[in-house]
């Protein structure tokens, strides 16, 4: 009998190394020495363009099943070029040789904040995940104080949740149009995020009811401009409305007090600020 769970504790350990491995389950003592490589199973949530002046350089932003996100790099012509072809937003796959690193931020401009990226190179292999999986239907990593925005690298994406309390009117340019919209975070602080084209004109309604409710949403992807200090939608944010999430429970007392004010007093005085800086 005692060989048999011997067996037994091996297949257990061999199964659990061959686990797809999470983007939060990297462990610091991991990136000293020797270079390790992993397997995991990933959402290509955002393709970006290849960086045009080499073309030897392209970013995506990978997300697992728990919802959390990584940004992946690719370098050198013919590698960005095949991973270019392979890889399709929204599409899951599982991905072998996968090498995780510590970011020179510094140095290079990053879509996300965060100390890790994902390095494609030509050891990864590719293959599509069709493996029924539920993803994660939010992403993990959403800012609630939305003050911490202030110490992000410009241009930096991020996830947010808020309670929408006014809704200033509609611009018109040339790139489409856009409003300004403020919210509220989960420390009560009021901040203007823009948002564009489509995510106005389908979500006409749902804004509207939003606004009168004091509802919650989350917004994934929006970009943080320092020069504006507000955060813009891009061409990769969805807006969810009264969202079924774990982190609501902050936003109810704040909710409460807001309808029992029933006075926007405050967003006018706070707009008024706005516009004399």
């Amino acid at each position: 009998m005692e060989p048999i769970v011997l067996n037994r504790e091996r297949a257990t350990t061999a199964q659990r190394k061959r686990m797809p491995m999470l983007f939060d389950d990297y462990r610091d003592e991991d990136f000293y020495g020797l270079p390790r490589k992993y397997s995991i199973v990933a959402r290509v949530e955002v393709k970006f363009p290849i960086e045009p002046r080499f073309r030897d350089r392209q970013h995506f932003i990978l997300s697992d099943i728990n919802g959390a996100k990584i940004e992946a790099i690719t370098y050198m012509y013919e590698t960005v070029k095949h991973f270019d072809n392979l890889l399709h937003e929204k599409h899951d796959y599982k991905m072998h040789n996968v090498k995780f690193s510590l970011h020179p931020g510094e140095f290079n401009f990053r879509h996300l904040n965060g100390p890790m990226e994902l390095c494609l190179d030509q050891q990864t292999i590719v293959e599509p995940y069709t493996v029924p999986i539920q993803m994660a239907p939010f992403p993990k990593q959403i800012l609630l104080n939305l003050a911490d925005i202030a110490e992000l690298p410009n241009r930096t994406l991020v996830d947010i949740m808020a309670i929408v309390v006014h809704l200033d009117t509609i611009h018109r340019t040339m790139w489409g149009p856009f409003r300004k919209i403020v919210i509220m975070d989960a420390r009560g602080y009021l901040h203007i995020i823009k948002v564009w084209g489509d995510l106005l004109n389908k979500n006409a309604l749902r804004w509207a009811l939003a606004k009168e409710d004091y509802g919650i949403i989350i917004g994934t992807m929006f970009r943080r401009f320092r020069r504006q200090e507000c955060l813009e939608s891009s061409d990769h944010t969805t807006i969810h409305f009264n969202p079924f999430h774990h982190n609501t429970h902050h936003f109810g007392p704040i909710q409460r007090a807001l309808v029992a004010r029933n006075n926007r007093q405050f967003v006018v005085t706070f707009l008024e600020e706005q516009r004399r800086r």
